[in-house]
């Protein structure tokens, strides 16, 4: 099996899945050095072109590795895309199929609901419930007009919530509108909570699901989730089973819902490809890894657990990060953390890990009460006890090298890789 964007932790999770029962796993990335290639359930490691930035070169690279690392005798041989290479691998399916299975839900499935504008237009067009939108371009020539605040505004296209943004008037949007052209999705503002829904389905009939909520993220309010729970996914099906069995979805995915836990959740994205709480779905005992390759191999799964109702996992270090951010946030009047704070989110925007630290530990020092900071400190974090933590693996100890793939990026690309930047203007750090 080889699977993509070995840098992740998603692909650390697919890699410890299939390589814990016996199947021979080769990690790839454009950049050395990942988790996925310190892992020792990962056998082998190969380096490509940024798929991204030179998506033809990335096909042929990706082709050429494949061919090569082929097994010679008659065992199944399959890709996993992990990331946003998914949609590239799933328009070179058909080319890739040739010499390896491939893992990706159709490309015209894919292309219905992803990026976020095609995702209304679909969920608008078979009546789903979704927010009321309205592209930049539509606005900006006038030819519609929201009516109510508060609205957001998103890109079309992004991640990990980088550039969502609250506008609570009119003013805020036209100010808005008046930016640098993007393309903009402008949103009704839908109260509640957001919940993720990840399913599997082979040609548009679920197979399994597991449903989970951030109970905290980094950076808190528009980052990726770091201390999860799960939930009873059984409020949002009836809304995925409508949207990918006219589809005929074959794959897996991950479905944002927006809940107020009373009337009937808002369809807000889908993310066509694994997620960023893999790693929680699998503790939670809903393999998807695993089930993946079954259906891909043999054409079926066999039946799932039940997800574990309450399970919570974290990501150990980027919680923490989240609990000082809540303190800091707070109303109690740490002046001095919430300056240090600020310093050292550029801090750790530049790769200046040490110095951030640095910051954080000097503003903690001046704050107007050390005792009650810490202790603030102390009950958020309690949250967390005794949650397994995604980035301490027992069983698989040299994965914490994987990153020095931010060494590989910084040598061969000369900036961070976009994993590890965090633009305060945008609010959003992907973790993915």
């Amino acid at each position: 099996m080889i699977v993509t964007y070995g840098r992740s932790l998603m692909a650390l999770t697919i890699a410890h899945s299939l390589g814990r029962r016996g199947v021979e796993v080769i990690g790839c990335d454009d950049v050395g050095l990942t988790a996925v290639s310190f892992s020792r359930f990962a056998k082998k490691h190969f380096t490509h072109a940024p798929a991204a930035e030179d998506p033809k070169r990335f096909i042929d690279e990706l082709e050429a590795a494949i061919v090569r690392h082929k097994p010679q005798d008659d065992r199944p041989y399959v890709l996993i895309p992990c990331f946003q290479e998914t949609r590239i691998i799933a328009r070179h399916a058909e080319r890739l199929s040739r010499h390896i299975r491939v893992a990706a839900p159709p490309i015209d499935a894919i292309a219905a609901v992803d990026p976020k504008d095609a995702l209304m237009r679909t969920a608008h067009a078979m009546g789903l419930n979704a927010p009321r939108t309205w592209t930049d371009a539509e606005l900006r020539a006038g030819s519609a007009r929201p009516d109510r605040f508060p609205l957001v505004a998103k890109p079309v296209r992004g991640v990990g919530g980088r550039g969502v943004r609250r506008l609570s008037d009119a003013e805020a949007l036209d100010l808005t509108l008046a930016g640098p052209a993007e393309p903009l999705l402008i949103q009704d503002y839908i109260p509640g909570q957001d919940f993720c829904l990840t399913a599997l389905y082979d040609q548009g009939v679920r197979l399994a699901s597991a449903a989970y909520h951030n109970l905290s993220q980094f950076p808190r309010g528009a980052g990726a989730g770091v201390l999860r729970e799960t939930v009873d996914d059984r409020p949002f099906l009836a809304t995925a089973d409508a949207l990918f069995g006219p589809l005929g979805w074959t794959g897996v995915v991950e479905v944002d819902f927006r809940w107020d836990g009373t009337s009937d959740p808002f369809l807000i994205e889908v993310n066509p490809r694994f997620w960023a709480g893999l790693f929680h779905t699998v503790e939670s005992g809903v393999d998807f890894p695993w089930m993946l390759y079954e259906l891909a191999v043999t054409g079926r799964v066999a039946t799932p657990a039940a997800p574990k109702l309450g399970q919570r996992t974290k990501v150990g270090a980027l919680h923490l990060l989240s609990a000082i951010q809540e303190v800091a946030d707070s109303e109690e009047g740490f002046a001095g953390l919430r300056e240090a704070w600020g310093q050292s989110v550029h801090l750790f925007q530049s790769g200046r890990l040490l110095d951030a630290s640095r910051e954080l530990a000097r503003g903690l020092a001046a704050g107007p009460d050390l005792g009650r900071a810490a202790q603030r400190l102390r009950e958020a974090l309690r949250t967390a006890k005794n949650a397994p933590n995604e980035l301490f693996r027992s069983d698989d100890p040299l994965v914490s090298l994987g990153a020095l793939f931010v060494v590989a990026s910084l040598i061969r690309h000369g900036k961070l890789p976009p994993e590890l930047k965090y633009d305060p203007d945008a609010r959003g750090l992907v973790v993915e």
